[in-house]
């Protein structure tokens, strides 16, 4: 990938991974199927961490070109794609179509605990946290963990107004 700002390192997946031919493009790891080879070995960087596409500007990693491309956006303050209704613009065109739904009312995603609804995945995702109890975000300073990275984000503000 040759974009300004962007570089691209070659994924080396072992073959023991991919597909074993009984079901196409299978992981291995957790089961879930694709249509598209690529797609399952994009999906195989979410259980090895890899992040091949580098920002020039920031040095910050991604597992998809496209999610690159997006970040760029945010140093170049590019927002190329626009609401149809509002005129509100964005640096992606996934959070127009997130956006359309603040419109419509539409709520998509539904909690199977509580029946709750949201109008994105990310949402749901922060939601659920509240039935398991998952904080993945924990602090390197005194190791208390967080449901959320903003929550973290904000404690952090403790350890500066001390140091």
């Amino acid at each position: 990938m040759s974009m300004s700002g962007l570089s691209c390192n070659t994924l080396d997946i072992s073959k023991p991974l991919l597909s074993d031919g009984l079901k196409p493009n299978l992981c291995r790891i957790c089961g879930k199927t694709y249509a598209r080879p690529s797609t399952l070995k994009t999906h195989l960087r979410t259980h090895s961490g890899e992040k091949p596409y580098r920002c020039n500007d920031c040095n910050k990693s991604f597992s998809q070109a496209a999610n690159l491309t997006a970040h760029v956006r945010t140093h170049s303050g590019e927002k190329p794609f626009r609401c149809p209704i509002c005129d509100r613009k964005f640096s992606q065109s996934s959070s127009v179509t997130t956006h359309m739904r603040t419109h419509s009312g539409e709520r998509p995603y539904r909690c199977r605990m509580c029946k709750k609804a949201f109008s994105d995945s990310s949402t749901l995702t922060k939601h659920l946290r509240i039935h398991s109890g998952e904080k993945p975000y924990q602090c390197k300073l005194c190791l208390l963990r967080f449901s959320q990275s903003g929550n973290l984000n904000r404690h952090m503000r403790v350890h500066s107004q001390t140091s």
